[in-house]
């Protein structure tokens, strides 16, 4: 029975060997160690913007430039192209240009109280900055977040009624029950 089972015990290890050395080809790998890193490569790559994006905002050192990107109707459309340095490269993205009352609808749709925690917590600069960039640079811009304004100030100026000491705080929910220290 031993000689029975070498065989696929060979051709089990020869499929390994395969799987191992097709590891590290170029191109697209349904491997699952590859699909691993590369999601975890891509995930950190967002995060790393992320903190670009909140770093120039806060420094104040972005640009906002207008592009004409067609004409509805009689009214021209734009975009927004946001540069900024991260280090000594010129990043640059192009948004959405929405007026400041669509910014406002956006917040209050995401901090209603039906809301799930897991999207609110978005409400956070690094989390906005990191997930939803056009957002973000727009209450950057509607509100000048720079050196002299805080990401809080400005979310405080678009919603005034709302608890941002609460919901900008590192735990919620402890912050609610009282745990929470600044």
């Amino acid at each position: 029975s031993k000689l029975q089972s070498q065989p696929t015990t060979d051709q089990s290890q020869s499929d390994l060997a395969t799987d191992l050395v097709s590891s590290f080809e170029p191109g697209s790998s349904k491997n699952p160690m590859r699909v691993a890193l590369r999601d975890a490569r891509t995930k950190q790559g967002a995060i790393e913007m992320a903190t670009a994006r909140e770093a120039a905002a806060m420094s104040g050192e972005y640009q906002f430039l207008e592009r004409q990107v067609g004409i509805q109707g009689n009214k021209v459309v734009t975009i927004l192209e946001v540069r900024w340095f991260n280090g000594n490269h010129q990043m640059s993205e192009t948004i959405a240009n929405f007026p400041r009352n669509a910014v406002i609808a956006i917040l209050s749709d995401l901090l209603r109280e039906d809301q799930a925690k897991e999207f609110r917590v978005n409400i956070k600069p690094h989390n906005m900055a990191c997930v939803s960039p056009r957002v973000f640079w727009n209450i950057v811009r509607h509100c000048q977040v720079g050196p002299q304004k805080d990401f809080k100030s400005a979310l405080l100026e678009l919603l005034p009624d709302k608890p941002w000491d609460i919901l900008l705080s590192r735990n919620m929910e402890e912050h609610t029950e009282g745990r929470y220290r600044h």
